[in-house]
């Protein structure tokens, strides 16, 4: 965390803002457009996934990564539904939903498998390759599978910065067979999205102009305090038209007369912090520059700590080097490992 965050928390919280419309208060919502495409430019993300740019894209700040798995999850499996639907009026949506299923990889986060408990949708746990990376053939070999059971498929959650070794989900591949199979493609980037900021990691970015969806932790690489997880969706409608429930008390003057969204539209619950401001006085601060070194001195401070590993005979390396992130473990029998964690 950094001061500037801390500030932006403080002040967010003393303006006790609950920010589920523009008309609630429209600074909480128009300072969250201009710090999302702040954001989407500072990680060099494809110009859809920008408020200004015209057309259905665009970026909210979420609580959490599990968050954003879970409206991801959510708006695929209602548009799905509806597809289906449209395509087969012979099927009642009840024996639609009955038939839906999910793909992410066995070394993604928990809270993937978890939003299919909350989603009611089973999500099938993938294979990776030995190098811990699920690619584009796994994932039309499920499809084909499941498909000629009767079933059908809905989204595939890929990572980018898997929880146990930072391994990089094989996007292009995952992609090509998404858009071959009208299945949903959402990245979970929560610890290595801060990475998409560096030149020298262009090649992470790749592939990320064929995702519907992504999200990143400002909590875990930009020194912004917990909680502050960034979504980007390359067609907010989708998700729009999934959650949008309207009462006559959430009703203004203003509706339609503005491009300014409704962000609880977007989002889970209904009102909504101020988090946008941290994140504004935490960039206003520090700068583009300053949280560019932060992320290099991590994967620096990483890369002297794997030197360090390799150069001790007692140890050695299970997984290459990823950003910040060196997994190692004494030689000898896990009982060495399991009392090094304990002392640790």
């Amino acid at each position: 965390v950094s001061y500037p965050s801390i500030v932006g928390e403080i002040l967010a919280s003393g303006f006790s803002i609950i920010g589920f419309s523009w008309i609630c208060s429209p600074a909480c919502t128009e300072l969250e457009v201009v710090v999302m495409d702040w954001l989407a430019k500072f990680l060099q993300l494809p110009e859809h996934f920008l408020h200004e740019t015209e057309g259905p894209g665009g970026g909210i700040i979420q609580g959490s990564a599990s968050e954003a798995v879970l409206v991801a999850v959510l708006a695929a499996r209602e548009q799905a539904v509806r597809r289906e639907l449209k395509n087969h009026p012979e099927l009642s949506e009840s024996d639609i939903r009955g038939k839906l299923i999910a793909y992410s990889s066995d070394q993604s986060n928990s809270c993937i498998e978890k939003a299919g408990v909350l989603a009611a949708m089973p999500i099938k746990l993938l294979p990776a390759g030995e190098d811990l990376v699920l690619r584009g053939d796994a994932l039309k070999e499920a499809i084909e599978r499941d498909v000629a059971a009767g079933l059908i498929p809905v989204i595939c959650i890929a990572t980018l910065g898997t929880t146990g070794t930072c391994a990089y989900d094989d996007i292009e591949s995952l992609a090509a067979i998404c858009e071959q199979q009208q299945v949903w493609l959402h990245v979970d980037a929560a610890y290595a999205g801060g990475a998409f900021a560096l030149d020298e990691c262009a090649e992470l970015r790749r592939g990320l102009d064929r995702v519907d969806s992504l999200n990143f932790n400002l909590h875990k690489f930009m020194l912004v305090n917990f909680d502050c997880g960034a979504m980007w969706l390359r067609d907010a409608n989708k998700v729009v038209d999934s959650f949008n429930v309207d009462r006559i008390y959430l009703k203004h003057k203003y509706e339609g007369q503005t491009q300014i969204p409704d962000f609880r539209h977007w989002q889970i619950p209904l009102g909504r912090r101020f988090r946008a401001l941290k994140v504004w006085i935490t960039f206003r601060t520090l700068g583009a520059e300053g949280l560019r070194a932060h992320v290099r001195k991590h994967i620096s401070l990483a890369t002297q700590f794997e030197n360090l590993v390799n150069a001790d005979a007692r140890f050695e390396l299970v997984a290459p080097r990823a950003l910040g992130l060196v997994c190692f473990r004494p030689k000898g029998d896990n009982e060495i490992t399991a009392k090094l964690l304990q002392r640790l």
